[in-house]
């Protein structure tokens, strides 16, 4: 598969379960009452593939790992406090390789709270990625992350988002930036 069709399908997922997460049911405090929108969510582009290198060079036999996300699932609920407490789960596909001498590796992501486009909290998480015998490669999901963020007084509105992604080194960002093509996906409307 190549890399523009993982896109693609990457895209294609995290469209779904971008939807999914717009549009999960949220719990209730009376039946009659309407549940708050969720906060849109996206993986960023940029920061959604991850290539560790020993030092040496960045040819093949330099990589120690490369890491993809491939999609996100989570829903949403009423939350304390006139909030929205928002489940994410992220899927992630990991190669070892030929440079690895660790069995586990340990990848960084964060998950940015933006507010009318600003970011305004960001909280980081880990996730080891072990690999059995002469695996080199591992699919996972990570564990289910809770982020609330404030309930708009217009139920069915949000200024809050969510964006996803691993967190980079300057020279891993720029690496990404000069060799990743740049998905061009167009909606299609009626």
């Amino acid at each position: 598969m190549t890399r523009l069709q993982k896109t693609a399908r990457a895209f294609a997922l995290l469209t779904l379960s971008g939807s999914a997460l717009s549009l999960s049911a949220c719990g209730q405090e009376e039946e009659s009452a309407f549940a708050p929108t969720c906060p849109h969510v996206e993986i960023l582009g940029e920061a959604a593939d991850s290539y560790q290198y020993d030092g040496r060079g960045l040819d093949a036999g330099s990589l120690v790992s490369h890491a993809s996300m491939t999609g996100l699932t989570g829903n949403c609920e009423a939350g304390p406090k006139k909030s929205v407490r928002t489940r994410i789960s992220i899927a992630m596909d990991v190669e070892r390789g030929p440079a690895a001498k660790e069995q586990t590796i340990t990848l960084p992501y964060f998950i940015a709270v933006l507010h009318d486009g600003n970011i305004i909290d960001k909280k980081m998480f880990d996730v080891p990625v072990t690999f059995e015998g002469n695996a080199s490669s591992a699919v996972l999901r990570t564990p289910v992350r809770i982020i609330d963020v404030p309930a708009s007084p217009d139920l069915q509105q949000t200024n809050y988002a969510l964006e996803v992604g691993f967190q980079l080194t300057h020279a891993q960002l720029d690496y990404n930036r000069a060799h990743l093509r740049p998905a061009n996906f167009h909606e299609k409307t009626n």
